[in-house]
């Protein structure tokens, strides 16, 4: 015993059994009859025997951890998803080491490396982004899923909402209202799902014949604050939308406030859709009417996705695509003239 601290060997010496006897009823495996491994696990329960699972997964070949890249941990969009994937692979053995790379290229790349050089068990991404990451992506010999997002040569485990039919959505809710001026928010250039969003919108208005207005169109770097800065400009604009698509809630949050500060009134003069459909979302005095990507389902996906790898490495790649849902609430309404 050492440190206070019982180990395999510990077990095997007071059951009076060989190490390969113990270790073989702590990991699972056959080989030990019913009678004596019921009489091994009984006895470590008794005595509160942990197993060293850093030594256990190292003897593997590769750590029993799965790293999980995302963008910004701070977005509660990210948190809610990271909670359901931890959750699923705690329940299957994994332990999750959440890597926050703030959209960062060069962190996301380093954090890549990490994963490789510590002999991670997967991968998981949610803030793919530039060709830089597919490249190494494409390179890596591990289980890996992508997740809401789409990089032209990666043929790997996917899973992500229609992010185009979101877009479209999102702006014939409006349009059934009788918006005719709408514009959009977007999100990086380099995100896939902010651009499928924006050529949804595109696809929807062109579809109905409403004007497109690039004055109409901003970007944004999907967080709160640049969301009060975006409606400084929609404020100084001498003919301003009826209507505002949002990439995300949170910039959809930020720009309701700053809309709000400077007089204007929400939704009677400006409409707001956003997507995501965050805990925050539905909340007495924000009622943001948001696309859901049904986040509980986009992380049991993905988690399901890399436990097929990590059970079967030649198992066949998959693209899981979740159609969206419009929630409705209380930052849209019927167009009238002002």
């Amino acid at each position: 015993m050492k440190n206070g601290k019982y180990g395999i060997s510990d077990v095997a010496e007071m059951l009076g059994v060989s190490k390969s006897t113990v270790s073989r009823v702590i990991n699972g495996n056959a080989g030990v009859g019913p009678e004596l491994r019921k009489k091994v696990m009984d006895f470590v329960e008794e005595i509160g025997y942990q197993p060293n699972t850093i030594a256990q997964s190292l003897s593997k070949g590769h750590m029993n951890i799965v790293a999980l890249i995302l963008g910004d941990i701070r977005n509660p969009f990210y948190a809610e998803l990271t909670f359901k994937i931890q959750q699923i692979l705690n329940d299957n053995g994994y332990m999750v080491m959440t890597l926050n790379s703030e959209y960062d290229i060069e962190r996301e790349l380093e954090f890549l490396k990490i994963t490789e050089q510590f002999n991670f068990a997967g991968l998981i991404l949610i803030t793919a982004q530039e060709e830089k990451i597919e490249e190494k992506l494409n390179r890596m010999d591990i289980p890996k899923v992508l997740v809401n997002r789409i990089l032209p040569t990666y043929a790997g485990d996917s899973v992500l909402i229609d992010n185009f039919q979101a877009g479209y959505l999102a702006v014939m809710h409006l349009i059934e209202l009788g918006h005719k001026h709408i514009g959009f928010i977007k999100g990086p250039g380099v995100s896939s799902a902010s651009s499928q969003r924006f050529a949804g919108y595109r696809q929807a208005i062109a579809n109905y014949g409403l004007p497109f207005d690039e004055k109409f169109v901003f970007e944004s770097d999907l967080k709160m604050e640049t969301g009060r800065l975006i409606s400084k400009k929609i404020v100084g604009l001498n003919i301003r939308p009826s209507a505002m698509v949002v990439v995300n809630d949170m910039t959809a949050i930020g720009l309701m406030d700053g809309c709000r500060a400077a007089g204007i009134v929400i939704p009677q003069e400006l409409s707001i859709v956003s997507f995501d459909n965050i805990p925050f979302a539905s909340m007495y005095g924000i009622e943001l009417t948001t696309i859901s990507q049904h986040v509980d389902k986009m992380g049991e996906k993905a988690a399901g996705l890399m436990l097929k790898q990590l059970k079967d490495k030649n198992a066949k790649p998959e693209r899981i695509i979740i159609e969206p849902t419009l929630i409705v609430r209380g930052t849209t309404c019927a167009y009238t003239e002002n």
